[in-house]
């Protein structure tokens, strides 16, 4: 600490660091990477969120009533508000050739700020600069290019290989006007930096964790972002893995000039000693920001140093933790130490304070860090920063911490007409057409559906299905008795097939949000060619299971021996499936929420069948709308009266009341289908399936586009 803080030292900006003071740390990297990136500077950053009251809904009182917070002073608890604070004026600085660490328990605003600097998420007040250029809202969609984020899930599409992942990714993201080899020699250049080789051509689902991690970076690399932000990047890696992936990390900062801020929870002493620069975080608070050495010398001072052998991470996570059982027994045995003699000669008067009080740990670092001081440095370097890149500067860099954020402030809005010809603000917002990124999904789509549809047991099963139904319908005769039979059959297929759609595609966009939002955050392609891509590519491979179904089990019913009549029926049984699929596809856009829209999809889905046809045949006049809405209708009736084109013989069985039981004569086309309560003719039938697959998939487009910034959970995307 003493070499950091203790002598007086220069920013490359210029701004002298007072001596003695222990904010003097935040200075600026002088690494040898430093001219390749982007500074990265957040000062007096704040956010709030909302939270749902438990104690209302169905279950109400003691179980689940309003909980009660108890604050860290020991106070008398209050009752819960309808605000939580999840960052509280944080400031910091990040440069290039340097990695930064943040650290700090669960909950205490890691993640949450990497959101804000990512541009994923909105913050209520403060102020970030990139390379002393102020961020507004318009800057940060674009800043997507120039940041990467690596969230903590690695979330990719399993069936994809390494090498197929990271490809597709560089056909989407890579500027379009870089030939095709160029793009795949950057892939391989990725995989060797990143030391993939040996996993390149395996399949994701079947890699080891930490390979999947060093995927996730790989996908954000290959845009050559300025700046790159990890969340807890070793979580669920081993010592060695976590070991491996930090040095690839100091290896991108020290010699490709990143700029590189990662969480990490609970680090080894290896990788802790490792970080240029640490932040410690509790409960939204910045409690440090210095080199991860000086943070020792900085707890020693407040007199909570960290045994001699002891993991310094550790050691700063136990005084950031606060444990509920800890902090009984500790105030159990407070009255104890008072009156020993041994307690009053040998402990740190800073460390009597604490514990005469009843403070914890963690609120007396927060109380102990002079958050104004660093913050008001960081606002002088940038200033002064700002003065060397723009030439001119009206901020006075010896002005008082208030005064500063005021000129801060008037700078700004001047400062928005400058950006407009910035590098950041003439970023266009995607690197590829439209085109390009249709053909490119569509390629994966068909890839991925190869693999997700076209399994064994897919084909297996349509065909198993085709030949039961072939048996129980078998070679039915064309006579009066089997006519309740085919048009039986008829219903049996669209019901399974249009259910079987419905519920496939439903959940097609809740398993894929988590990556879909994830690759729209990052700009890698317009929603619109991702939809249409997924529609193009998905819609007719799943029309290839109910055609191998109607082809084996069509032809042993017997139902209708003209090849005409099978390519009309199996065209309109494959229309209906065509819009279950849409149907599902919408559901699935507007709810994402799995559990809730299953119930929503077995309810409707159930309720449209009903009103088919073919159950219910006398509906109430107030409901007989919602046989409109239902593609079992109009798959129904348009088959049944392509089957029955041909007069009924009579056979005695008594079935059509034309024959009047006897066995001589025969019922005509017309009154089969009056009997049966067909409406409408097969090609109008037909041409509605047609209309609801266009209409509710379009309708599915503008319910995921217009889903709320919150449900995203990978914050604000320009759709």
């Amino acid at each position: 600490m003493q070499e950091e803080v203790g002598s007086s030292s220069t920013t490359p900006a210029g701004v002298d660091v007072e001596k003695g003071d222990p904010t003097a740390s935040v200075i600026r990297g002088d690494g040898p990477g430093g001219g390749g990136g982007k500074s990265l500077r957040w000062m007096r950053i704040t956010k709030d969120v909302q939270v749902k009251d438990a104690s209302k809904g169905l279950l109400r009182g003691s179980i689940a009533g309003k909980p009660t917070i108890v604050p860290d002073d020991g106070k008398s608890p209050v009752s819960s508000s309808s605000k939580k604070s999840i960052l509280k004026s944080v400031s910091g600085a990040a440069y290039p050739g340097q990695v930064l660490a943040l650290m700090g328990p669960s909950g205490s605003g890691k993640t949450s700020i990497l959101d804000v600097l990512s541009g994923r998420s909105s913050y209520d007040s403060g102020t970030i600069t990139l390379d002393s250029e102020v961020v507004t809202d318009r800057v940060m969609k674009k800043m997507k290019k120039r940041v990467a984020y690596v969230r903590q899930n690695d979330l990719f599409f399993e069936h994809l290989t390494v090498r197929d992942q990271l490809t597709y990714t560089a056909m989407l993201r890579l500027p379009s006007s870089w030939a095709k080899s160029k793009k795949v020699a950057e892939v391989d250049r990725i995989i060797k930096q990143l030391r993939l080789q040996k996993c390149s051509d395996s399949p994701i689902y079947m890699i080891s964790g930490g390979e999947r991690k060093r995927v996730n970076i790989g996908t954000e690399l290959l845009t050559d972002p300025s700046i790159i932000l990890l969340d807890e990047p070793t979580s669920g890696l081993d010592s060695t893995s976590a070991v491996a992936l930090m040095r690839i990390l100091h290896t991108l900062a020290r010699e490709e000039g990143k700029t590189i801020i990662t969480s990490i929870h609970q680090p080894s002493s290896a990788v802790f000693f490792g970080f240029d620069k640490l932040m410690l975080l509790a409960d939204g608070n910045v409690v440090y920001f210095g080199t991860p050495r000086g943070s020792l010398e900085y707890v020693r001072e407040l007199g909570l140093e960290c045994p001699a052998g002891y993991n310094a991470a550790d050691h700063h996570m136990d005084l950031l933790v606060m444990d509920s059982a800890i902090d009984t027994d500790e105030r159990e045995l407070k009255d104890e130490e008072k009156e020993s003699d041994e307690f009053k000669e040998n402990t740190p008067t800073s460390t009597k304070r604490m514990k005469s009080t009843g403070t914890t740990t963690k609120q007396c670092l927060i109380n102990a860090w002079d958050a104004q001081a660093s913050t008001r440095r960081i606002e002088e370097e940038d200033a002064a920063d700002r003065l060397v890149h723009f030439g001119t500067s009206d901020v006075n860099i010896g002005a008082s911490a208030s005064g500063l954020r005021g000129q801060l402030s008037r700078r700004r809005s001047s400062m928005r007409s400058s950006l407009r010809g910035s590098i950041v603000e003439t970023e266009k917002s995607f690197n590829t057409s439209w085109w390009t990124q249709y053909v490119v999904l569509v390629h994966r789509s068909l890839k991925n559906s190869r693999s997700a549809i076209f399994t064994p047991l897919n084909l297996i099963k349509s065909g198993a299905i085709g030949l039961m139904c072939g048996l129980l319908w078998f070679q039915m005769p064309y006579t009066e008795e089997a006519v309740f039979d085919r048009s039986s059959y008829y219903f049996f297929t669209m019901t399974f097939w249009v259910f079987d759609s419905m519920f496939t595609a439903y959940m097609a966009f809740p398993l894929e949000q988590a990556i879909i939002f994830k690759e729209r955050s990052s700009g890698s392609y317009h929603l619109s060619a991702y939809f249409m891509a997924k529609t193009t590519s998905e819609a007719p491979a799943r029309l290839v299971l109910p055609a191998i179904y109607m082809v084996i089990s069509y032809w042993m019913s017997g139902v209708n021996n003209d090849f005409g009549v099978f390519l009309g029926s199996t065209m309109c049984s494959l229309l209906s499936v065509l819009a279950g699929e849409s149907i599902g596809l919408f559901f699935g856009a507007a709810v994402l929420d799995v559990p809730r829209g299953t119930v929503i999809m077995s309810v409707v889905s159930l309720g449209l069948m009903v009103v088919g046809g073919f159950f219910v045949r006398n509906v109430p006049s107030w409901i007989t709308w919602l046989g409109f809405l239902s593609p079992f209708k109009y798959s129904y009736n348009s088959s049944v009266q392509l089957v029955f084109n041909k007069p009924v013989p009579c056979d005695g069985s008594g079935l059509l009341s034309v024959c009047d039981g006897g066995s001589v004569g025969y019922a005509s086309v017309e009154e089969v289908r009056d009997f049966l309560g067909v409406e409408f003719s097969a090609g109008l039938n037909a041409a509605l399936l047609l209309l609801m697959f266009v209409v509710i998939r379009i309708l599915a487009f503008y319910a995921l586009k217009c889903k709320k910034a919150e449900e995203r959970k990978q914050g604000n995307v320009a759709m």
